[in-house]
């Protein structure tokens, strides 16, 4: 975009929202939720406080906002590798081990929220929201009810847990092995 393009102002909020969720990206990787403060965030993005809670109503809505965009990342990268066909619980697998693998500060980072979130019912209720779409998402792709969208988020959040504290236990073919067992007893009668 060239300096004399002017952004409308559609253009302009989007813009704006982006720069404070990169910035509070940014920021909770570096403090924690806990430590993180929206007058930094705000800072960092180049923004007023002002600005902030014209998009978010606080640290809370800005971090619920970035869970929904890395699930939703994940959720893509689900739907592609369900379309893989007969090998899809193998690439499962693999994906498990990615996301064990190279999405630790993202993990820390939820795990923070949730004991935030606990003793917060509002908060608590607002998470659980975010989450709804994920094993709904899940369910779909496994072609079962939101039940099994619960046990199969169940089962790679608890796995790459393991992996994460031994990685030997939990190679990426186990995951799959687990999908593949989950597969045939749900199917059974």
């Amino acid at each position: 975009m060239s300096p004399s393009t002017r952004l409308t102002r559609v253009e302009a909020k989007a813009r704006t929202r982006r720069r404070l969720l990169d910035a509070a990206a940014g920021i909770f990787a570096e403090h924690g939720f806990s430590g993180a403060s929206v007058d930094e965030i705000a800072a960092r993005a180049g923004y007023t406080i002002g600005a902030l809670y014209t998009h978010f109503s606080g640290k809370e809505e800005l971090f619920l906002s970035l869970l929904e965009e890395h699930v939703s990342h994940r959720l893509r990268d689900a739907e592609r590798i369900a379309g893989d066909g007969p090998d899809s619980f193998a690439a499962f697998g693999e994906f498990l081990a990615d996301v064990a693998d190279e999405h630790v500060p993202w993990s820390l980072l939820e795990l923070e929220f949730l004991r935030y979130a606990l003793p917060r019912p509002e908060v608590l209720a607002r998470l659980a929201e975010r989450w709804r779409i994920p094993r709904t998402a899940i369910a779909r792709l496994a072609g079962g009810s939101e039940e099994v969208g619960t046990v199969i988020l169940a089962l790679f959040h608890g796995l790459v847990l393991q992996r994460r504290i031994d990685r030997a236990a939990v190679p990426s073919t186990l995951f799959a092995d687990a999908l593949d067992w989950l597969s045939k007893g749900i199917d059974a009668p």
